[in-house]
């Protein structure tokens, strides 16, 4: 009981530095990004394909965005935002350059949301 005192006592400042809101799914954000940047690394066969994966990138990043919102990690939230905006263009492109383009630039946006969250954690 005590400690669970302790615990709630310090929550605030806790949460000042940059730790995760207990069972807010952080870590689901986390596995979300890495299995971004993996689909956004493999190469596009084809542009059916691409089309699939670039749906599957934005489902996996909105939900990401979300859960980071909802932990609190703004800065964090606000960079997976950023490829998320990249990765809707996807299931629309033409070609299989542009989509090359687009996964590129989502892998760098993804790898810019992991760094962040590696260096400061959720803030």
């Amino acid at each position: 009981m005590r400690n669970l005192l302790i615990l709630l006592a310090t929550a605030p400042l806790l949460m000042a530095q940059g730790l995760p809101r207990p069972y807010c799914g952080y870590g689901e954000g986390l596995a979300a990004l890495r299995e971004v940047a993996r689909e956004a690394a493999l190469p596009v066969p084809g542009i059916l394909e691409g089309r699939a994966r670039g749906e599957a990138v934005v489902s996996a990043l909105t939900g990401a965005t979300a859960t980071f919102t909802g932990c609190g990690c703004a800065r964090l939230a606000e960079l997976t935002r950023e490829a998320l905006r990249v990765a809707q263009s996807a299931p629309s492109e033409a070609s299989i350059a542009r989509l090359g383009q687009v996964f590129g630039q989502v892998g760098f946006r993804t790898q810019l949301a992991r760094e962040h969250s590696e260096r400061a954690g959720c803030r």
